[in-house]
């Protein structure tokens, strides 16, 4: 590799916040080690899975920008990519639920364990949050700010969605495809009578609010740090 062609990538990872989600995975990584030296219990490997997951939206974001650029790339290409981080979107805020693990934890240093799915937790918001940005930005340019606002304002409200689908009833991104059928019913009865779904409904748009609220700090934070360079 070239040292303009490593100076470009070196400048794509930087826009995309890559370095710090890198390092902020890491240092889950040194915890969770950390949990299982000390302990000897595995009762956390489901928060590295967790990040796995995570990442993958981000990526995926990633693939798409690079996609968009290269204009000899098929279309089909970027819709697949497209789909893809849709369905796998929710995963990377999803950890912020793991919180709940505390309450069926083992002997072992409470703080110890609030640290770690707190990292855990801020790396996936972190990662989401960014590959939204990323595809906002793709949206914006391609069709205007309107539609770029409905684009989030319908990321954030399947986030939630898929949030609630994962926690309570354990479906995964996969079901699409393994338990189409059943997915699609549920969703149905969901939408055809919210009030016979009020908790469906409410925990829906908690997460949603919460992924929103997120996002809205992060793009406010983006656009200072933007300004404060031009300056």
């Amino acid at each position: 590799m070239n040292r303009t062609r490593f100076g470009s990538l070196h400048e794509f990872f930087r826009r995309s916040l890559f370095y710090p989600l890198a390092l902020s995975t890491a240092l889950c990584a040194v915890l969770l080690a950390g949990r299982l030296i000390l302990s000897g219990q595995r009762n956390y490997d489901f928060l590295a899975w967790n990040l796995f997951l995570a990442w993958l939206p981000y990526l995926l974001s990633l693939w798409i920008v690079s996609l968009h650029r290269d204009r000899s790339q098929a279309r089909w290409k970027i819709w697949l990519a497209g789909v893809l981080w849709a369905l796998f979107l929710p995963n990377a805020p999803y950890i912020m639920t793991d919180f709940g693990h505390i309450l069926h934890r083992r002997e072992f240093p409470l703080m110890y364990d609030i640290v770690l799915i707190f990292a855990g937790a801020w790396t996936g918001l972190l990662l989401g949050l960014t590959s939204l940005y990323l595809l906002q930005g793709l949206v914006r340019e391609k069709c205007g700010r309107v539609a770029a606002g409905g684009f989030v304002a319908s990321a954030t409200l399947l986030t939630g969605a898929g949030i609630y689908l994962g926690r309570f009833l354990r479906w995964n991104s996969w079901d699409v495809l393994r338990r189409p059928g059943t997915m699609i019913a549920t969703l149905f009865d969901v939408v055809s009578d919210p009030m016979g779904h009020k908790f469906a409904w409410a925990h829906t748009l908690v997460f949603t609010t919460v992924v929103l609220m997120c996002y809205l700090t992060f793009l406010a934070f983006r656009d200072s740090a933007r300004q404060e360079s031009h300056l």
